[in-house]
């Protein structure tokens, strides 16, 4: 305790100094909003910790960083502090945080399991509406396979995120319909092995006309001669079926971003 003892004394001195006059253990406790005789009771047992809410009202009273206040009192460990990612380091300054981290060192481990799976939980619904948000800018997505329960199952996923969706049954019919309807498509789920054009030749006709348009390649096959065909026909990213909703969104969101990398 006797870092915390010696900044506490430490500002105290520059108080002093700065107001030109002596402040007693229990005026200086009353300024902080404190019981009166908090700050003798420390001063005179320093074995005595002070509780997270002495630590907030002193570094308010200073104009200093309840953080920091917090570990030098033994409720935060120093590595817990240092050495963050820079998202961590800001977060670790919200007021909110900084009080709620002492209160989860008195809880069980049962307790901080069950605190874990609720952030989890947040974590997940998070991710999941930003998802649901980057896809929903999509005015239709088309819907490129000549099997119904495939492209069923496509549409579904792509409803339940918001987006409108075209279809076509091969990639004749697909062409046919970027001809028409090019201007208000935002995204292409294609197929590779289709009767009449394949997924490849009907990514290549409509890059003639829509260049920018990203087309998202989803096959059972996984050969590398044919995602190289694929990429080269302009693909920007290309999945091996079958295909959960969270591995669709995902890659419909960094598709529709550009972020997607084309890879063999």
């Amino acid at each position: 305790m006797s870092r915390f003892l010696d900044w506490l004394k430490h500002e105290w001195e520059l108080l002093e100094r700065r107001e030109n006059e002596k402040y007693s253990t229990r005026r200086l406790s009353m300024m902080a909003g404190l019981s009166p005789n908090t700050l003798y009771q420390l001063l005179n047992h320093p074995e005595v910790r002070p509780s997270p809410e002495t630590c907030h009202r002193l570094a308010e009273l200073f104009d200093a960083d309840p953080l920091y206040i917090l570990e030098l009192a033994g409720h935060v460990s120093t590595m817990e502090t240092s050495d963050l990612p820079e998202g961590l380091a800001v977060a670790w300054q919200r007021p909110e945080l900084q009080r709620l981290i002492p209160e989860l060192q008195n809880l069980t481990s049962a307790e901080l399991q069950l605190v874990q799976q609720l952030v989890n939980q947040l974590h997940s619904k998070r991710r999941d509406e930003e998802r649901r948000e980057a896809a929903r800018g999509a005015a239709v997505a088309l819907v490129v396979d000549d099997t119904a329960d495939a492209r069923s199952v496509y549409v579904n996923m792509l409803h339940t995120a918001g987006l409108k969706v075209l279809e076509a049954t091969d990639g004749q019919h697909a062409v046919e319909l970027i001809e028409t309807s090019g201007a208000v498509i935002d995204i292409v789920l294609m197929d590779y092995r289709m009767p009449r054009m394949d997924g490849v030749e009907a990514s290549t006709e409509i890059r003639k006309h829509f260049p920018d348009l990203p087309i998202l390649f989803i096959s059972a096959w996984d050969e590398p001669e044919m995602k190289e065909a694929a990429f080269e026909a302009g693909a920007a990213e290309y999945l091996v079926a079958p295909v959960g909703y969270e591995e669709l969104m995902e890659a419909v969101t960094r598709v529709r971003r550009g972020e997607s990398v084309a890879t063999i």
